[in-house]
This record gives structure tokens, C-alpha cells and sequence, in this order.
């Protein structure tokens, strides 16, 4: 999915900042170094290491690793310096080199909707491995419950419309959705389509993915089995308690043996 996303992924997610003061604060109380999975291409990776913090970054993705480089290259060499971009799969995460233990893990906005419970399973037994026993891991997804609210879209139906500010084509981004209450999964089609001033259309790109969404007891029993306790569960970048309302999910977990 996100090596044809690539392309557009920027420009798509160029408004969503709210995440990242929550994640640097967490950063700074928890020291370093810090463990992303599924970095993307550096939109909250770079500003971690932009405030001083050294960050390890995960991703299966080889488009969107090379953005993140293209991204890094721009970056003062101090901030290159505190950057290690790792391919790989994190549901069999082997991460080599020195021995490695992480003050914080990421799975930042959405990232673990992309997982079946077993595999959320594989994953939380990888990031036990990594994680410094007095670190945190930190988990970031919409609120399943308003997920599941949500309403079929059959057709296609134009999402958001995008500039993009590389090639100076503007781009039309629509989207249709089913849901499977039963199965709790999501699936979205995002059809992409490219407008230059020579072509009303001059390049189409269609993406299909699937979203599973937990609601939080499952998460913390998905947790519980691999290691780790509740901290907290909050609704919102602000804090906010967490309720059916919310329009995020937010876990700060620890080790059971921390």
C-alpha cells in the first residue's frame, strides 16, 4: 500500500500536526533513545530529532523510507547524525548492530489499525524485546467506537482536494468505504487523481487498504499478553480522559517488570 502511497502521502498529511507536542513531551520525559514503527516519511521522526532526541525508524515501505532520506537531507547534519532508517517488518522486527533498548516506542496515529489481533500480538512481543525496562510504549488510533459508527460509502466521494507545491499539479483525492462490524474492519478505497495544466487528468493512482480497530479492553488484554500494564488511556492530544466520544485513542503502556 504505502509504496504507491508515497507519492502523495505529504501532501495528504501536511495538516496533521495535533500529535506531535503530545509525542515530544513524551519524549523529553522519557529520555532516549526512541523507537518509531512505521515512521512513514518522517513526519513525526524528524522533529524528534530536530529536539535533540536519537531516533530509530521503522518502516516496510522502501518509498516511503527514501522520502524520509530526501526529507533528512535537508536537515542539518546534527539532526542526520541522531537518524537511523531501518526496512523492515515489524511484526518480526530484528534490529541489529549494538544492543539496542529504547526509552520510548511509537506506534504513532493509526499505525496499529493496520494489524489483525495476532499480529498486534507479534508485534507487542518485538517491542518488549527493545523496550528499557523503565520505558513507555505509546499507541495512537481513532477511537474504535466512532469507527464503527461510521456509514458505508459505495461510490466514491471526492475527500479533500491537494496542491502539490513539488510539481505544481493539483491533485483530487476521493475515497469509499465498507465496514464489517463483525470482523471490525474498515476497508477504504483512495483513488487519486492528477491535474496539470496541460491534461485534465494526467495520472490516476487507486489504493485500497484495510483498517481492524480494538476497542481498549481487547488492547489491554493484547498488552496484558505480552508484558505490558495500562499507564493511561486518554481521549485527545490535550489530555482529555478517554470516552465513546472521543475522537482519539491514546495508550501510554510500561512493562509488566518495570
Amino acid at each position: 500500500m504505502y509504496d504507491s502511497l508515497a507519492r502523495y502521502y505529504d501532501i495528504v498529511h501536511s495538516s496533521l500536526t495535533d500529535d506531535q507536542a503530545y509525542i515530544l513531551k513524551l519524549a523529553e520525559e522519557t529520555g532516549g533513545p526512541v523507537l518509531e514503527l512505521g515512521c512513514g516519511t518522517g513526519r513525526i521522526l524528524i522533529p524528534l530529532a530536530r529536539a535533540g532526541h536519537t531516533v530509530v525508524g521503522v518502516d516496510n515501505s522502501q518509498a516511503m523510507l527514501a522520502r524520509t532520506s530526501d526529507h533528512l537531507a535537508q536537515e542539518p547534519a546534527d539532526v542526520q547524525k541522531r537518524v537511523d532508517l531501518v526496512e523492515a517488518d515489524m511484526k518480526i522486527l530484528l534490529l541489529s548492530g549494538k544492543d539496542r533498548h529504547f526509552s520510548l516506542v511509537l506506534l504513532p496515529y493509526n499505525t496499529l489499525l493496520h494489524f489483525r489481533s495476532e499480529e498486534i500480538q507479534q508485534v507487542l512481543r518485538h517491542v518488549s524485546r527493545y523496550l528499557h525496562h523503565e520505558g513507555c510504549l505509546f499507541i495512537d488510533v481513532t477511537n474504535p467506537f466512532i469507527i464503527d459508527q461510521l456509514s458505508d460509502d459505495p461510490q466514491p466521494v471526492l475527500e479533500n482536494f491537494y496542491f502539490d507545491q513539488e510539481t505544481g499539479e493539483t491533485v483530487r483525492q476521493f475515497s469509499q468505504s465498507r465496514l464489517d462490524t463483525k470482523e471490525q474492519r474498515l476497508h477504504t478505497t483512495w483513488i487519486f487523481e492528477v491535474k496539470s495544466d496541460l491534461l485534465p487528468v494526467s495520472d490516476s493512482k487507486t489504493i485500497e487498504y484495510d483498517y481492524w480497530y480494538h476497542y481498549p479492553h481487547q488492547l489491554q488484554l493484547y498488552l496484558q499478553q505480552a508484558g505490558f500494564r495500562f499507564e493511561r488511556m486518554l481521549g485527545g492530544y490535550d489530555g482529555s480522559p478517554f470516552g465513546e466520544e472521543s475522537e482519539r485513542l491514546l495508550i501510554v503502556a510500561r512493562l509488566l517488570s518495570g
